[in-house]
């Protein structure tokens, strides 16, 4: 007879085994979690919290999801992973639904065991493809992964290095990279003085990437790698015209595009953001939400390229991994079945609309960022100067919030709003009172006449 095993512990054996733990594991800001379920968490003393972050935005159809649950546990009865080189069902199947929702110029699909990996194996199909190349142009604010390779393609800085860059990623361990990445400045407008409509504003960035390329590369460079929508960075929506010129610009000097989408899967209307701003990259590294919650990552490739030919290129233990390919394949069904990417576009208005209207009580608001359930709040001391808002403030926003039961990510001064996209309209509804009650609580009176528009 099949048992559930119970592993709760005592509050003496959880403080005696917590020494067991790295530092970073025992740092302030986490909870003393017993459960979830749907968008809620549960912490030990039985308080729930509507968690906006859907768990590092993995859980994209809500916590123990039983659908997911479920074909998860019968394909754990049959086979849980096999080596690579065995071909199963479930693999080909997802492959071919993968294809079917990304970009068309997409053909093929190599597995991973997570969002490093993957970007690591989308740098060996970059050089591969271009002979003689060994760097990469990314973005400043962008995030790729801590693995040793994507940690170099991720924005290494200090706070002192890049005053736009609102959250500069600090590692210690920084100087371990590869140094084989060069920063290009990233399309963020807010606190740019530019004279110009988006579209040019676009293509001005546009030109300065390809001034970093043809001038600051010590090299031949493979490619450029960049999430379509930034997320660590500070949840930055790029002009779309300037991601048409990096796509002609890169044609044009024959390197690769390639779209970091593990944050930014089933974000939009569509599946990928390539598709919703009509940009086909060379490359696609997605995880996260693709299993709903369950492990399974990789990339996709553009028909024209060399993909992996030999086992020892790319292998990973773990990259067939049936749990993973089974839940991807459930969670893809789900999201059309449901009509989610839908409810994705509906609630994101909603909750744009929201916030749209509490920037008008408190101009601490800076700016609010979409599109769709991928929201960017940037809080400000006020408009005109647009300061960052004071980390004792923000941290203060974070605690009123969590008391109300609204869990929040902080990026630096962005508040990031990105729950789980099964969120339903009055769950959505008692979020927004929860963050303006806190609003009200933390900013009523602050700096009133700082705030004042001239």
């Amino acid at each position: 007879m099949n048992r559930i095993l119970d592993y709760t512990l005592t509050d003496k054996e959880r403080e005696e085994y917590k020494k067991h733990l790295m530092p970073a594991y025992r740092k302030s800001g986490g909870l003393d979690l017993k459960g979830a379920k749907g968008i809620y968490l549960e912490d030990m003393s039985g308080k729930r919290y509507m968690d906006f972050t859907s768990g590092m935005f993995a859980c994209i159809l809500g916590y123990a999801n039983e659908e997911i649950a479920e074909t998860v546990y019968e394909q754990a009865k049959r086979l849980t992973i096999t080596a690579p080189l065995h071909q199963t069902d479930l693999r080909l199947k997802l492959c071919h639904e993968l294809i079917q929702i990304a970009p068309p110029n997409m053909d093929r699909v190599h597995f991973t065991v997570g969002g490093g990996p993957a970007i690591e194996s989308a740098m060996k199909i970059a050089r591969k493809n271009v002979e003689g190349a060994e760097f990469f142009v990314t973005l400043t604010g962008g995030y790729h992964g801590t693995t040793i390779g994507s940690m170099s393609a991720t924005f290494l800085t200090s706070k002192n290095a890049d005053k736009e860059a609102i959250n500069p990623v600090v590692y210690s361990q920084s100087g371990y990279g590869l140094k084989n990445c060069i920063r290009a400045k990233r399309p963020y407008r807010y606190r740019e003085k530019f004279e110009g409509t988006d579209e040019e504003y676009g293509m001005y960035c546009a030109d300065r990437l390809r001034e970093v390329i043809t001038n600051s590369v010590p090299g031949k460079v493979a490619g450029v790698i960049m999430e379509p929508l930034q997320s660590a960075g500070g949840q930055i929506t790029f002009p779309e015209e300037y991601l048409r010129q990096v796509r002609k610009l890169c044609d044009e000097l024959g390197i690769l595009l390639i779209f970091d989408e593990i944050q930014t899967f089933c974000r939009t209307r569509e599946f990928f953001a390539a598709n919703y701003y009509g940009v086909k990259p060379d490359i696609i590294a997605f995880a996260k939400g693709v299993g709903g919650g369950i492990p399974v990552a990789g990339i996709m490739i553009d028909e024209k390229l060399a993909g992996f030919e030999d086992l020892m290129e790319d292998m990973q233990t773990f990259q067939h991994n049936q749990l993973g390919l089974v839940a991807a394949l459930k969670t893809i069904e789900i999201v059309k079945r449901d009509n989610l990417l839908e409810n994705v576009e509906k609630i994101g208005a909603y909750m744009t609309k929201r916030l749209e209207e509490m920037q008008q009580k408190f101009p601490q608001i800076g700016e609010i960022r979409g599109p769709g359930l991928a929201i960017g709040v940037e809080m400000v001391k006020n408009p005109i100067s647009k300061e960052v808002l004071e980390e004792e403030l923000l941290k203060e926003i974070f605690q009123k919030a969590l008391e109300k039961g609204l869990f929040l990510q902080l990026a630096n001064n962005v508040i990031k709003l990105k729950p789980a996209i099964t969120i339903s309209r009055e769950e959505a509804e008692l979020a927004m009172d929860m963050l303006e009650k806190t609003f009200e609580e933390v900013l009523d009176g602050y700096d009133e006449s700082a705030c004042k528009m001239l």
